[in-house]
């Protein structure tokens, strides 16, 4: 998991080198901004702004990313961890925020989720 306070302190220091960048895990524009100086100093006062948001991306993909492997491609659990008894149903709802697709236990009525793909925090409706 990245710091928004450590993306920042880089920024300041060493952004026109797009260390900040590397750190968020976009190195194509980290490369860009070496070569370039920040995209001649532009580029690197525009970033005071992204940083957040770069640094929420890294984490969300960071998470998926550890969430996609704790389980096989061959959809059997690791070793050690318990198996459902009766197997779950269950369904699919839209972000209402960026429509993205996201599959939730049919008993979940009522219930927080989060987008995977834009974090939006929704209350997952009764079954039509």
């Amino acid at each position: 998991m990245k710091s928004v306070g450590i993306a920042y302190v880089l920024w300041f220091f060493f952004g026109v080198f797009g260390v900040h960048r590397f750190y968020c895990g976009r190195v194509g524009t980290g490369i860009l901004w070496f070569l370039t100086a920040g995209l001649l100093g532009i580029g690197w006062l525009v970033d005071m702004f992204l940083i957040p948001a770069m640094v929420r991306e890294c984490d969300r993909e960071f998470l998926l990313f550890q969430h996609s492997s704790a389980v096989p491609r061959s959809g059997m659990p690791p070793p050690g961890l318990p198996v459902a008894e009766t197997p779950r149903r269950h369904r699919v709802v839209f972000c209402t925020r960026c429509g993205s697709a996201m599959q939730v236990p049919a008993e979940s009525t009522g219930s927080a989720y989060a987008c995977p793909a834009c974090g939006t925090v929704l209350r997952i409706p009764a079954e039509a």
